[in-house]
């Protein structure tokens, strides 16, 4: 059994969803996206959803304030709804952090991004909660705050397959056909062989098995990234705007039900690899005692906060802790994975990255920092997710 299609995309979390509706939109027909599991189900649904604008690269700061503007009229754009609450992001570092901020800042404001750099006395009047203690400044970013991953993901579904893409769940792809340097389709669990000179690898955590089978390496490591939910106590009072404290290592960020998720920013994923059949697994109380009481010196109202649950979230990490969008060395295999827990926030100018690649070649935003071949560079070295913020000291 077999059948034709102007495109593969292989994965069905946010980044495969965007990217098929950005495809269709573009005029591609024939597109077909095959996820192993349901929509959603890998690293996108256990995403803490948080959207923010600090990075220390043009494009990357271009990328996601377009893709704010998305989530922010998403029912507009694409159709649904982005689940976007509109918090705002207050981002602490240290003294030895201000000139990397600062940098970082001065990007912002090049490309149109609202923010403003506070003196750690000022934090009172946004949010008197917050502990200062070693901070040397703080980061407001008024339009950030968190969205809904899974419903971005269905959201770009339904409209995609209002376009004429086919979604097709619980279908794997066991094989990737090459030719001559060229990929020629994909073969599914069930036998079936769909012709395509295009294939597009989106598989997130599981990319680099993905990329395996078109012969490709991928420089990814799959890190493990638990995430806690804590309820807040009636005496918390309204809830907190996004907070990452990059100096003391934690972040927070509110949920309806008086809840609020956190997690640590000290720990290097990379050094704690994982199964990624292993997402979602309950995370330990110990470990869950230590991040927090980081969440607790950041935001001491929290320390009386009743312990929910955890879980085992992940990224799929590169080296610079940057995504590979880009043609791979097989002609027609694009990669759009390596997210590095970036995936959700970057999703709608990812999405449309890869098709404007795929379709013409030329990109709105320069891809150069994102190509595949980067890493061969001897200069390359191990960064880390708050250097993602910052970029290198």
């Amino acid at each position: 059994m077999s059948r034709t299609a102007d495109a593969v995309i292989i994965g069905g979390g946010v980044t495969g969803a965007s990217l098929a509706f950005h495809l269709a939109s573009r005029g591609v027909k024939g597109v077909v996206v095959l996820e192993r599991k349901f929509l959603a189900a890998g690293g996108t649904g256990r995403s803490v959803g948080v959207i923010r604008q600090l990075y220390p690269s043009p494009e990357t700061c271009r990328m996601v304030l377009s893709s704010l503007r998305v989530f922010q009229n998403f029912r507009e754009v694409v159709g649904g709804d982005s689940g976007y609450v509109g918090c705002g992001a207050l981002i602490g570092v240290s003294p030895a952090m201000l000139p990397s901020l600062e940098r970082s800042l001065e990007i912002q404001r090049e490309v149109g991004i609202r923010a403003e750099l506070l003196p750690p006395h000022e934090l009172a009047r946004l949010e008197p909660r917050i502990d200062p203690s070693g901070l040397g400044a703080v980061l407001h970013e008024p339009e950030s705050g968190y969205g809904d991953p899974t419903a971005v993901t269905l959201g770009y579904a339904a409209a995609a397959r209002d376009r004429g893409v086919a979604i097709e769940q619980g279908v794997a792809v066991t094989e990737i056909r090459v030719d001559g340097g060229r990929v020629t389709g994909v073969v599914t669990q069930n036998g079936e062989s769909i012709h395509s000179r295009v294939v597009v690898n989106a598989a997130g955590l599981w990319a680099g098995a993905v990329a395996a089978l078109a012969g490709i390496t991928l420089p990814i490591v799959v890190g493990r990234h638990p995430v806690f939910i804590v309820k807040r106590g009636a005496a918390f009072g309204p809830p907190h705007p996004v907070y990452l404290d990059l100096a003391g290592g934690t972040y927070v960020r509110p949920e309806t039900g008086d809840l609020t998720l956190t997690g640590s920013l000290v720990e290097d994923e990379t050094r704690h690899p994982m199964d990624p059949e292993l997402l979602g697994n309950e995370a330990g109380f110990e470990e869950a005692a230590e991040a927090l009481e980081l969440t607790s010196r950041a935001i001491p109202a929290l320390a009386d906060a009743h312990y929910q649950q955890g879980y085992a979230g992940a990224f799929d990490i590169t080296p610079d802790w940057m995504p590979i969008l880009d043609e791979s060395p097989v002609r027609g295999f694009y990669i759009a994975a390596g997210m590095s827990g970036h995936g959700f926030k970057l999703a709608p100018a990812v999405g449309q990255m890869m098709a404007e690649l795929i379709t013409g070649g030329r990109t709105t935003v320069n891809r150069a920092p994102f190509a595949f071949d980067r890493f061969a560079a001897a200069r390359r070295r191990g960064e880390s997710f708050v250097g993602s913020f910052l970029g290198s000291s």
